[in-house]
């Protein structure tokens, strides 16, 4: 049997929820009460409910800054609101629609209108169906990525252990003819020819472990990280201090140890190419139930209110967070102009009954 849609309704009057309680019980809907915004934004997390009754006058959190609250949360963003209030005036009107509200319901309300709505609304599911639509992209997104990562693995091995074994033999025996040639000019060609396959060799290395890194599949995240700091050491000449928890030898999920790696190689090459930084910090701890990275710097920050407009979007931020999103977690950043940036990606942990975590 298909469940009944939720509604949630949202007044701090217990007559205000009592009102519109008695005109929807019975009607095939479940319902809940919120008598706060706080107390609102609570359930909304919780229950997802399929429409939210939301009044406006409230003390404290009212109906605008509820609506607006949930339109800035991802996973809320699109859950229909209905506010009901006594304010007709085309003023408020225009400050609920800017806030997020999708219809109103003018106070004395009419029961018959009210409940069209209500079904109205709640027959459209259209909450509920993105939802399980993002969920769908979510799974697809996560088979892509996994693809990605098998042929990036593929990849490096056929470079580093075919192309390289095969550069390796071209210098070997570049070097016996070197030293075998009598004439300077020969010995000259060669000696370049040295230099550059050596190069070769060297940008060919490079280039394998930067599409997966075998220590990775090989250790885990935490000798990974330890690796790829050193290496932004070597190349940005940069100060990073690494600081990592006690459980060094912890293996994560595999898809979780691959986006919190690929998110500090993106991280870090954007600061080494942008920031303008002397000092960078890298940290990963893990806590019961979640495994936290961040990663922070002393350059010249950003204005995050400027990136957030539209044409403004950044390929490698929104490639940082949708890699944390799709092994379950979620990527803030926080950046000041002339005080640097911190990023922290955050991975939820599965508590089992023995204690350990997966």
């Amino acid at each position: 049997m298909d469940r009944y849609p939720l509604v949630l309704i949202v007044d701090d009057t217990p007559s205000g929820r009592k009102a519109l309680e008695s005109l929807l019980v019975n009607q095939g809907y479940e319902l809940a009460l919120a008598g706060s915004g706080e107390e609102a934004l609570a359930l909304d997390e919780r229950l997802k409910p399929d429409l939210i009754l939301l009044d406006v006058m409230m003390p404290g959190m009212d109906g605008f800054d509820v609506c607006r609250s949930l339109r800035a949360r991802p996973g809320l963003a699109e859950m229909p609101v209905v506010m009901v209030t006594a304010l007709d005036d085309a003023e408020s009107r225009l400050a609920g629609l800017e806030s997020g509200a999708d219809d109103f319901i003018s106070k004395p309300f009419n029961r018959a209108e009210l409940r069209a709505r209500v079904r109205t609304i709640t027959r459209l599911n259209r909450y509920h169906a993105l939802l399980e639509e993002r969920e769908k992209l979510r799974q697809l997104s996560q088979q892509v990525i996994a693809v990605q990562e098998q042929e990036r693995r593929n990849l490096a091995v056929e470079l580093h252990d075919e192309i390289g074994q095969s550069l390796t033999g071209l210098k070997m025996l570049v070097g016996q003819a070197r030293n075998q040639a009598s004439d300077p000019s020969s010995a000259g060609r060669l000696d370049l020819a040295l230099g550059a396959i050596g190069d070769l060799i060297a940008r060919m290395r490079d280039l394998s472990l930067n599409l997966r890194p075998g220590m990775l599949d090989d250790f885990g995240l935490h000798p990974a990280l330890a690796w790829l700091a050193g290496r932004f050491r070597e190349q940005s000449g940069l100060q990073l201090d690494c600081n990592f928890d006690e459980s060094g030898d912890r293996r994560f999920p595999p898809a979780m140890e691959t986006a919190a790696f690929r998110i500090a190689q993106e991280a870090l090459t954007n600061i080494a190419r942008h920031a303008g930084a002397s000092r960078v910090r890298l940290h990963l701890a893990e806590t019961p139930g979640q495994l936290a990275l961040e990663i922070e710097d002393d350059g010249q920050g950003f204005d995050l209110e400027a990136l957030r407009q539209p044409g403004r979007v950044s390929t490698g931020l929104s490639g940082m967070q949708e890699r944390a999103r799709m092994a379950g977690g979620a990527l803030d950043l926080q950046s000041t102009p002339g005080r640097g940036t911190r990023l922290t990606a955050t991975f939820p942990l599965v508590v089992e009954k023995e204690g350990t975590q997966t």
